[in-house]
C-alpha cells in the first residue's frame, strides 16, 4: 500500500493525503493556482492571476457552470483582490506563477454567487483505462510514463479529483485483463479494484478513430448494491474528440460533475438543523479536533457543543444544505466512525427542539482521528 501511495503524486499545484487504511482522499491547495507564462511580464501576470482565480473556483466548486456566473465574471475583473501571494518558479525548461488566494474568500464568493461548495475531504477514484497506440493495446497502469498519464494528473489537477491507477503486477494481471474492460466484465475488474481501497473505480477506453479519438467511460461505487444482482453504474459517458487529452479532459470533467452532484453543498437558503452526537470523548484534544472538523465541513455553516454527558457530546448544527449532504460527507471521511447506522427517516431536517426517540434514531459518531 505504501508503494502506491507514493506513487500518486501529482504535479505542480495539487496534491492529496491518502489515509491507508481506509477508502479516502484529502484535497490540499485549493487555493492555488499554476499557469504557465512566457515571461514575467505585467500583463502575462495580470492574465496568470485570472486564469489561476478559474482554476481555484474550478476546484472548490468542481463545476464548469461556476464559472459563467455572473458574480463569478464580475469578480474575475478583479481577480488579484482575492490574491495573497504569487510567485514564479521554473520546471522543464518552462515557467510558471503560482499563485495564491485568500480560500476563505473564496468560499464566501461561492455561498453569495449560490453555487455548491465542494470541501477537502473527496472520494479516491481507481482508474482501469484501456489505451490503443500503433494497434496495440493496454492497460495504463500506475508506472506508466506515458503522455496520457500525464494529462490525467494535470485534469486531476485542474478539477480537483483524486485519481490512482492500477499497479498492474501479477496479482491485478491475473485478475483484469484488456478486453475485461473493452467488454465491460464489472465483476472481474470490481473485485481486483478492492486492494486499492478507493470509493469508486472507472472502466474506460480511449482509441484513434479516423484523424480523432472515441472514448467511453463507465463510473461504479466501491461495492455493489446489497439488493442488487449486478453492479450498476453510475455514470456512462462517451464521446469523439480531436485528441486524447480532450478525451480525458471530457471523462474527468463526467467523474468530477457526478462527484459534485453528492458531495458539494450549496446554500439551500433555509434554516435547516440537526444534532450530531459523538460519543468515546475522552478528553479535551479530541473535543477540540471534533469541534474543528466540524467547522471545516463544506455542508455546515456552524455547530456549537449543545450537552456533553460523561464522554457523549452532543452538538447543535445549522446546515446550508440538508442533512442528507452532512451525513454522505461524514461518511467519506475516514476520521469519522458510525457506532449506528442512519435510518431512512432520519434524513429528514430536524430542529433544537426535543423529538420523541420513535420519531427519530440518532446517529451516533466516534472519533478516529487521523
Amino acid at each position: 500500500m505504501l508503494k502506491i501511495i507514493l506513487r500518486i503524486l501529482i504535479s505542480f499545484s495539487f496534491t492529496f493525503a491518502l489515509f491507508n487504511s481506509v477508502n479516502a482522499a484529502e484535497v490540499t491547495q485549493l487555493d492555488e493556482g499554476v499557469v504557465a507564462v512566457d515571461s514575467r511580464s505585467t500583463a502575462l501576470r495580470s492574465q496568470g492571476i485570472k486564469q489561476a482565480f478559474e482554476d481555484v473556483i474550478l476546484k472548490n466548486s468542481g463545476t464548469q457552470s461556476a464559472l459563467s456566473n455572473e458574480k463569478i465574471k464580475q469578480q474575475l475583473n478583479s481577480a488579484s483582490s482575492l490574491m495573497t501571494q504569487y510567485g514564479y518558479f521554473e520546471q522543464d525548461s518552462q515557467l510558471f506563477l503560482k499563485v495564491n488566494f485568500d480560500h476563505k474568500r473564496i468560499i464566501n464568493l461561492l455561498r453569495e454567487a449560490g453555487l455548491p461548495v465542494w470541501g477537502k475531504q473527496r472520494p479516491l477514484t481507481l482508474v482501469w483505462l484501456v489505451n490503443e497506440h500503433n494497434g496495440e493495446r493496454d492497460i495504463l497502469n500506475d508506472a506508466s510514463t506515458v503522455e496520457d498519464r500525464n494529462v490525467f494528473n494535470r485534469e486531476s489537477a485542474a478539477r480537483g479529483v483524486p485519481l490512482l491507477f492500477p499497479l498492474m503486477d501479477l496479482d491485478d494481471a491475473m485478475k483484469v485483463g484488456v478486453n475485461d474492460i473493452r467488454g465491460q466484465f464489472t465483476e472481474n475488474v470490481a473485485n481486483a479494484s478492492l486492494r486499492y481501497q478507493a470509493n469508486y473505480f472507472v472502466m474506460a477506453t480511449i482509441a484513434p478513430q479516423g484523424s480523432g479519438y472515441q472514448y467511453q467511460m463507465a463510473l461504479y461505487p466501491r461495492e455493489k448494491d446489497a439488493q442488487a444482482l449486478q453492479m450498476t453504474s453510475l455514470v456512462n459517458h462517451s464521446g469523439e474528440s480531436a485528441s486524447a487529452d480532450e478525451a480525458v479532459a471530457a471523462m474527468v470533467g463526467a467523474i468530477s460533475q457526478y462527484y459534485v452532484e453528492q458531495y458539494a453543498v450549496a446554500d439551500s437558503g433555509e434554516r435547516n438543523t440537526t444534532k450530531l452526537t459523538f460519543s468515546e470523548v475522552t478528553d479535551i484534544r479530541q473535543l477540540v479536533a471534533v469541534e474543528r472538523y466540524l467547522a471545516q465541513l463544506s455542508a455546515i455553516k456552524h455547530a456549537s457543543i449543545g450537552k456533553i454527558q460523561g464522554e457523549t457530546v452532543e452538538f447543535n448544527v445549522n446546515l446550508f444544505g440538508d442533512e442528507a449532504d452532512l451525513h454522505r460527507l461524514m461518511a467519506l471521511d475516514p476520521r469519522i466512525g458510525i457506532l449506528n447506522p442512519i435510518t431512512e427517516s432520519s434524513l429528514d431536517y430536524s430542529s433544537f427542539e426535543p423529538i420523541e426517540a420513535s420519531q427519530k434514531e440518532t446517529q451516533i459518531y466516534y472519533w478516529k482521528g487521523q
